[in-house]
């Protein structure tokens, strides 16, 4: 059995949409950026795995969390327990935290453009890039 309706495949090679997508930025007055934390785990900051593993162990044997994030919603033992978890948690992904490479390159591609980023992602990735902090808007608060 197969399907009567036709299947629309893209054949584009990447480089294509690449040099296109570099014509328009170079074109661009103005350039506006909204990034989540896909941009971040790109980058190396991974919520789960051994970066998690690394971190949280303790956290790991105690309540068996799989992740950093959902690691955030359970219900602790005591206000104690949440609150050495949050602080680890905060500390980790946004002062410990290198610069990841996927800010560092949107930053040059953005070179001499006027620009405004919305973000989801409180990690200040943005800033320790050397985004201007005044075209940085945080949905989730800084």
């Amino acid at each position: 059995m197969f399907s009567k309706k036709g299947i629309l495949t893209s054949t584009e090679e990447y480089s294509d949409k690449i040099s296109r997508l570099r014509t328009a930025l170079n074109e661009a007055d103005a350039v506006v950026i909204g990034a989540g934390a896909g941009l971040s785990t790109s980058g190396g900051l991974s919520y789960s795995g051994e970066r998690f593993q690394k971190n949280f162990a303790d956290f790991i044997e105690k309540y068996h969390f799989r992740d950093m994030y959902s690691a955030t919603f359970y219900p602790y033992d005591s206000p104690e327990d949440y609150w050495a978890y949050m602080s680890r948690h905060v500390y980790i992904n946004r002062y410990a935290a290198t610069v990841g490479k996927p800010y560092k390159d949107l930053l040059e591609l953005l070179k001499g453009k006027n620009y405004f980023v919305i973000t989801t992602n409180v990690d200040h990735q943005f800033q320790k890039a050397g985004f201007d902090k005044q075209r940085l808007f945080y949905t989730q608060g800084d």
